[in-house]
């Protein structure tokens, strides 16, 4: 945590982004709602700016962000880690473009597409939109970080990873949202661990495909490190399903779920 002090900006920002991490329920029957077109955007300028710069033989985008906290989040590019390996899918017809941005780190992103959300609240939850240039309809991808606020990460966890729903329900004493029941129905999941939730959905005429990923388990006794959560969503066409499958591979890799006892380092 950056900055440990009590105002109505911070609050403001810490509410509107556990809103944004937030499940909806239909009514009390403890269905997860699955994210669908994003909406919310922030303001180029004044809430973040791009830099680009030339990294590693490429050409590559930086994100800095006008923090929760009141201050600029800026990468230093002298201290950037190596990129990651290009994917397999990067051809003429799939090529990704490579952005960073705090404690996500590189993000791939399918060529042409652009940044609709850039936000870092004063705890370091931190969330990134993009969308492809018709619009979000056409395709979203969306990077997640929270690595502080527990009842966030719980909101944003629950009804997907085991422990989750029940002790939001206890903490906040309202109903569980049930394991593995959302609105759309996956039409694809698989769990490798307890931290661990891979899945597919259909919103639209686009195909999800996401993964949730927790630090260390959210069952309500385990004690045995700090709880932070990452997870990524890539809203496709059919047709890009194998670079959809590298992204959320590639994030996969950068957030290694069930091993990170103190939480993921800051990117």
């Amino acid at each position: 945590m950056r900055v440990r002090f009590v105002s109505v900006f911070v609050a403001t920002t810490m509410v509107v982004f556990c809103a944004l991490c937030a499940p909806v329920l239909h009514a009390t029957d403890g269905i997860r709602e699955l994210r669908s077109t994003p909406q919310l955007q922030s303001s180029a300028g004044t809430d973040y700016v791009l830099r680009m710069t030339s990294f590693g033989g490429l050409a590559v985008t930086l994100i800095d962000v006008h923090s929760g906290s009141g201050d600029w989040i800026k990468a230093d590019v002298s201290k950037l880690p190596p990129l990651p390996a290009a994917p397999p899918a990067s051809s003429k017809e799939s090529p990704v473009q490579w952005f960073y941005g705090d404690s996500v780190g590189w993000m791939p992103v399918p060529a042409g597409w652009r940044v609709q959300r850039a936000a870092i609240g004063a705890d370091g939850n931190t969330i990134y939109t993009f969308t492809a240039p018709d619009g979000a309809s056409a395709g979203w991808l969306s990077y997640t970080v929270i690595p502080a606020c527990e009842s966030c990460i719980l909101q944003a966890a629950a009804g997907l990873l085991p422990g989750a729903g029940e002790r939001l329900a206890s903490t906040n004493q309202q109903p569980v949202i049930n394991l593995g029941q959302t609105h759309p129905v996956m039409s694809w999941q698989s769990r490798p661990d307890d931290c661990s939730l891979l899945f597919r959905y259909r919103t639209g005429t686009l195909t999800v495909r996401a993964a949730v990923l927790g630090s260390v388990s959210m069952a309500m006794d385990d004690t045995k490190g700090d709880l932070s959560l990452a997870d990524v969503y890539a809203a496709l066409p059919d047709r890009q399903s194998a670079l959809a499958d590298y992204l959320v591979g590639h994030f996969q890799q950068a957030f290694p779920a069930c091993r990170s006892p103190h939480g993921w380092p800051q990117a």
